[in-house]
């Protein structure tokens, strides 16, 4: 089960167990037990709504490397296709998809705590 299926899940138990049905919310959350047809479709729709898409969107790209750099409608096409690759890797970054997972979360934090002091 991914992290997107185990948040998904909760979700749903939590929202069972406000309507008072903690015994449905434990079926929930086990991924071993059987679950209703209904119970199985909402799932998949909240599977669907946590998943980001698998490309960004280009308007995004442009919104983000104007951000960064307020003449970007000024550069160059190869400058300006440069400036969306860059974007792109952090967008990738932001999503998950680049160097950094939960799995390596530690790493990155003891990078903040080994920093040399600044007089």
């Amino acid at each position: 089960m991914d992290a997107i299926e185990k948040r998904a899940r909760e979700l749903l138990a939590t929202a069972y167990e406000a309507d008072g049905m903690g015994g449905r919310a434990g079926v929930i959350r086990n991924p071993n037990q059987y679950m209703e047809k209904p119970d199985r479709r909402a799932l998949g729709c909240i599977i669907a709504a946590l998943t980001p898409p698998e490309e960004p969107d280009q308007a995004l790209l442009v919104s983000m490397a104007m951000l960064v750099y307020h003449g970007f409608g000024l550069l160059s096409p190869e400058q300006k296709q440069s400036q969306l690759r860059e974007m792109r890797k952090l967008w990738s970054e932001v999503m998950g998809r680049g160097y950094y997972s939960p799995d390596n979360r530690e790493r990155y934090v003891a990078m903040l705590a080994a920093r040399p002091e600044v007089p």
